[in-house]
């Protein structure tokens, strides 16, 4: 028995054709692969966020905007962090008690960073691989303006952890 295509279907269709191509779209524009990666989950987060705050048709404007302003802020912050950011971030996900606020100041980059652990760390599965996992939350102050991710992180096969997605 087939599946009917129904109005709803259509737009659903075409509302995430969307946000997969302005996803695809922020990602080549980012650059490096770090920039990429932040924002395709700045721009998957960013339409979740959407969805969940419009209603009625207002909800797929909604969520089209929150996939592209979630890509363009992933994608910044990801450009930002350098070679000593990342091993703060690790030191932090590593060692830091469930929310305790890690601050720091990179000056090659004029950023401020506050990184948060939200969670313990927990057995998660990436790639198939069982992995050690905790969530977190990051404020960045890039060019004077506050951006946040709330993500996840994973170690890989090096032991360093790694956005996961």
């Amino acid at each position: 028995m087939k599946t009917p295509i129904t109005k709803t279907s259509i737009l659903t269709t075409g509302l995430m054709s969307v946000i997969l191509v302005s996803t695809a779209t922020l990602s080549g524009c980012a650059g490096s692969s770090k920039e990429s990666q932040s924002a395709v989950v700045g721009s998957i987060l960013g339409g979740a966020a959407g969805y969940q705050f419009g209603k009625g048709k207002g909800k797929r404007v909604a969520t089209v905007l929150g996939a592209i302003a979630g890509g363009m802020i992933g994608g910044n912050i990801g450009r930002g962090l350098d070679q000593q950011d990342q091993r703060q971030v690790n030191q932090t996900l590593e060692t830091a008690p469930v929310n305790q606020k890690v601050a720091w100041n990179n000056q090659s980059t004029n950023t401020n960073y506050e990184f948060t652990p939200v969670t313990e760390k927990y057995q998660g599965n990436v790639n198939g691989q069982a992995t050690q996992c905790r969530d977190y939350v990051m404020d960045a102050w890039i060019d004077g303006r506050m951006q946040q991710v709330n993500g996840r992180a994973c170690k890989n096969g090096n032991g360093q952890w790694v956005n996961a997605t």
